[in-house]
């Protein structure tokens, strides 16, 4: 029983893999594509397990609401800016106040909860917030190099104007 479980998350993963190794990655109307400009602020966490050091860079900052921002995501190895390939994640965006859920990268694929991969560890996704206030963005990464790990994640706090 416990082979068939292994067996079964291993087609997950692969067939994820298979349907997103691009480097770019469409996802619904959101675009996940890989982006070498820089950003003059940018915001770097070491994840809550140690595994991965994660760089937000919101472009353009400061972010204004009801305006197209770009979040590019790096994925490092811990506590360098050596690009750590082959990452499964998600990113996830609350209201602070309410802490209601306003963006979720993988329900957007059409498989709700079921991590997105990324090849190159370099993504940006585009997202409009929808109100000027304090919004958390968690980023949950849930594979390293193909193999799954305890999730582990960094949770940054941004002001939208």
């Amino acid at each position: 029983m416990k082979i068939l479980s292994i067996a079964a998350m291993l087609i997950v993963i692969i067939v994820t893999i298979l349907l997103t190794s691009s480097t770019i990655d469409v996802v619904s109307n959101a675009v996940l594509a890989q982006n070498t400009s820089n950003s003059s602020s940018s915001l770097t966490k070491l994840t809550d397990g140690g595994s991965i050091t994660i760089k937000l860079e919101p472009s353009p900052n400061p972010i204004k609401s009801k305006e197209q921002t770009q979040l590019k995501v790096s994925f490092f190895k811990p506590n360098t800016e050596e690009i750590q390939p082959h990452i499964d994640y998600d990113m996830i965006i609350n209201e602070t106040t309410t802490n209601k859920t306003i963006f979720q990268a993988s329900n957007l694929t059409g498989q709700p909860g079921i991590p997105v991969h990324t090849a190159e560890s370099i993504v940006t996704i585009p997202f409009t917030f929808p109100a000027k206030g304090e919004y958390t963005i968690k980023i949950p990464v849930y594979g390293i190099l193909f193999n799954p790990i305890v999730p582990e994640s960094v949770t940054f706090t941004t002001h939208v104007e």
